[in-house]
């Protein structure tokens, strides 16, 4: 099944023109003119992407804008010029220039001069831009304009019905690709074989792209990249499974035992799902996320693990992936408070001495009653045939 086939287009239309009124809402209430959202055609759940998240375009050039401002329509201006049917397609019923890359910001002054919003006070989210692109900026506007990054931010990292839509097709996607994967591993396959099959096997249910971890060993240290390490009986094999869906990625963790799993492999992993659960019951609205840290690590700190529940062996018990925001991080020195609509992978992957390293973790809906998984099966100790 192709992504097109469950895309409800007047949603996603009502959404992005949603998302376009709350920023002038936000323009408004900071004494701003106009927002510049700027996109470099590079994506990953490492950086937003406020042009895409207001344009619902996957862009393939290297240069898109788009122009909001508290009077007037929305504008774009994009790369590359061999494109623009496409383009227009996506971003629909708003005003377009496509252009060469040479000509993009020249493109940009002049229809901005054409609109006379050159003396304007504007913001720029531009998410990790260019240096020839973010130095240009305060060229163009008689006024210096400001970081836009926060404004937008702080309205995308609650998801709309659109973005809501995305992250649950790509759960979906992310959990089936793991399921064929259990089905598909063997004794005597190379890992980058099995990571090959899940990259096809996603892209193919409608996934545009995939950051996958994928590893095995005795003893794991971390989870990485495949290799070309063999797959043998008595491996662990860990799974950091990222689609995205129309730019949203969602991230499930999964561990898997070829073979039978030891009393202590099962030990180990019930001791990371039980703290799981704990920190998502506890991850209710107006919780600060340091605390679900703290609530996520007190029982493995109570089996005797509190060394490594500290880098080098863990950075992160959670983070957001938006495609429009990266609110919130659920880190020690987090000062973010969660709210109700917030999505992000909750997830306490953990290094310990008897087994190594165990992955364990789910993408989570902030609700009044706690983190609420967006899978369908939380993920379990799987085991496969040796």
């Amino acid at each position: 099944m192709t992504s097109a086939t469950w895309i409800d287009e007047a949603l996603r239309t009502r959404c992005l023109a949603r998302r376009r009124e709350a920023v002038r809402d936000s323009l408004r209430a900071k004494g701003l003119d106009g927002l510049i959202a700027y996109g470099s055609g590079r994506h990953s759940f490492l950086a937003s992407n406020p042009a895409w998240w207001l344009t619902g375009l996957r862009q393939i050039g290297p240069h898109l804008a788009i122009v909001i401002t508290l009077d007037g329509d929305p504008f774009v201006i994009a790369t590359p010029a061999y494109d623009v049917r496409r383009i227009a397609q996506r971003i629909g019923h708003v005003e377009l220039t496509v252009v060469d890359e040479a000509d993009f910001i020249e493109t940009v002054r002049r229809e901005l001069d054409r609109r006379s919003l050159l003396g304007k006070r504007f913001a720029i989210a531009g998410g990790v831009q260019p240096r020839r692109i973010n130095d240009a900026w305060p060229t163009i506007f008689s006024t210096p304009p400001q970081s836009g990054d926060a404004l937008v931010s702080d309205i995308a990292r609650l998801r709309d019905d659109w973005a809501m839509a995305c992250v649950r097709r790509g759960a979906d996607i992310a959990e089936r690709g793991w399921a064929n994967a259990l089905n598909t591993a063997h004794s005597g396959m190379a890992e980058y074989e099995l990571a090959a099959e899940m990259e096809a096997d996603m892209r193919a249910m409608g996934a545009e792209d995939n950051f996958q971890l994928l590893s095995a060993s005795q003893h794991n240290r971390a989870a990485h990249r495949a290799s070309n390490r063999i797959f043998a009986a008595g491996d662990v094999l860990l799974g950091e499974v990222t689609p995205s869906v129309e730019g949203e990625y969602v991230q499930i963790c999964r561990t898997a035992v070829f073979g039978e799993p030891t009393k202590l492999q099962q030990d180990t992993f019930a001791l990371l799902d039980g703290a799981l659960r704990r920190a998502m019951a506890a991850a209710t609205p107006g919780t600060p996320a340091r605390d679900i840290v703290r609530v996520m690590n007190e029982p493995i700190i109570a089996a005797g693990y509190e060394t490594y529940t500290k880098p080098p062996y863990m950075r992160t018990r959670g983070h957001s992936m938006a495609l429009g925001s990266l609110d919130p991080e659920i880190a020690v020195d987090s000062d973010q408070i969660l709210v109700e609509g917030m999505v992000f992978v909750l997830h306490p992957n953990q290094y310990i001495p008897e087994t190594g390293y165990v992955m364990c973790g789910e993408p989570v809906l902030i609700t009044r009653d706690g983190a609420v998984p967006l899978t369908a099966r939380m993920g379990a100790l799987d085991v496969i045939p040796a």
